[in-house]
């Protein structure tokens, strides 16, 4: 089982919130950035900037660094829950994490479906307004219905269930942080994409799905090395060593093989990834109001900036002039200042009340569950 002290739990949670507050802005730098730099011909972009630019959304992958990034932290800090809840712990999870994921992602592809969905896909022809499309969205299972996405950012949280579903699984069977049974998962996602392809032919959006599962891989990280960082016990370090090699070596095999620089991205991406992650939850454990302010609501963050920036780029960005224009680096500025504040009205007025919702919602099933103690101490 997972055990952890509070003071650990305590200080664990203002660094591990800067480094959603990073991981949340590298994604938010890679989207917008991308959006901004795709300019008329005629349109020539800032020379430095569009260096920049390219260095980091092309060259380097920096959204992918903060996903992997947020994977990890899922990994480091969701599973230990399970093992806090003295009663009906498997149930007392699925309804936090409900009410702690649910109501923003809803809110979410609400918005979603008007600012992104219809205005850059049915509006311009590419797509068709399907309200199943829609309905699928709201459970969040879409990705494994070959449904898609109303905000292609949405595929990260699909990893998510897949994770907790997980852990729910191996936890029943007191196997959490057992490195065969984690194993055996990762062999399976491994073999997973595989399988299917050779008995049906599926769509590139399955196949997609199935392929991204690897990525649980570094949730699975997160969970063994947080064990180690806490115990500091050699064998739980070769653990998490292991289970992160494997889950490396399968994003890098072709790269690494082939030894091409064109395919060199994806390794240097991922090892900047797992380098920030390990230095910031060891060495460096940075503690700033403002990074643990954007790790609160890093959530809304990931949820919410496509609805902003997409229509801040349509109704404002394009309406500039070309001298504006050319700077991508100033359209970043605005759409993060824009979904900052969004994002902590989200969280202050519909991820707090909700989460604090649930808690109530299981404590109440919990006293009505529980034996009459008074009553059982007068009789004795």
């Amino acid at each position: 089982m997972i055990t952890s002290t509070n003071a650990a739990a305590s200080e664990r949670f203002l660094y591990i919130d800067f480094l959603r507050g990073l991981a949340a802005m590298l994604v938010i730098y890679q989207h917008t950035i991308e959006v901004a730099a795709k300019v008329p011909p005629e349109l020539i972009l800032n020379l430095a900037e569009s260096a920049i630019a390219n260095f980091f959304t092309k060259q380097i992958g920096i959204g992918e660094i903060g996903v992997c990034i947020f994977l990890m932290v899922s990994g480091f800090v969701v599973p230990f829950s399970l093992s806090t809840y003295r009663v009906a712990p498997v149930k007392t999870f699925v309804i936090h994490r409900f009410f702690r994921l649910y109501p923003a992602y809803w809110l979410s592809a609400i918005l979603g479906l008007v600012f992104v969905y219809w205005r850059f896909g049915v509006s311009q022809g590419g797509k068709e307004l399907d309200w199943t499309v829609f309905a699928i969205n709201l459970t969040m299972f879409q990705a494994f219905f070959d449904v898609e996405n109303i905000i292609g950012s949405y595929w990260t949280l699909s990893l998510e269930l897949f994770f907790y579903l997980s852990c729910i699984y191996l936890f029943s069977f007191s196997k959490l942080n057992s490195l065969k049974s984690i194993l055996l998962i990762m062999l399976l996602v491994m073999l997973l994409p595989r399988l299917v392809h050779r008995m049906a032919d599926v769509s590139a959006y399955t196949a997609n799905v199935l392929a991204y599962l690897r990525y649980t891989g570094y949730m699975f990280f997160g969970l063994l090395y947080r064990e180690w960082l806490l115990d500091k016990n050699s064998t739980k370090a070769a653990k998490a060593l292991l289970v992160l090699l494997l889950t490396y070596f399968q994003f890098v095999e072709r790269e690494i093989l082939t030894l091409d620089a064109i395919y060199l991205k994806t390794p240097v991406t991922q090892l900047i990834a797992i380098v920030i992650f390990v230095l910031m939850t060891s060495v460096l454990r940075v503690n700033v109001k403002l990074g643990n302010f954007l790790g609160k609501i890093s959530y809304s963050m990931y949820l919410f900036h496509p609805v902003i920036f997409y229509p801040l780029y349509t109704y404002f960005w394009l309406n500039l002039s070309p001298e504006w224009q050319a700077h991508p680096h100033l359209f970043f500025v605005l759409a993060s200042l824009l979904t900052i504040p969004f994002s902590y009205c989200s969280y202050r007025w519909l991820e707090q009340p909700s989460i604090a919702f649930g808690k109530k919602f299981t404590l109440r099933r919990h006293q009505t569950r529980m034996p009459p103690t008074t009553n059982m101490k007068a009789q004795t």
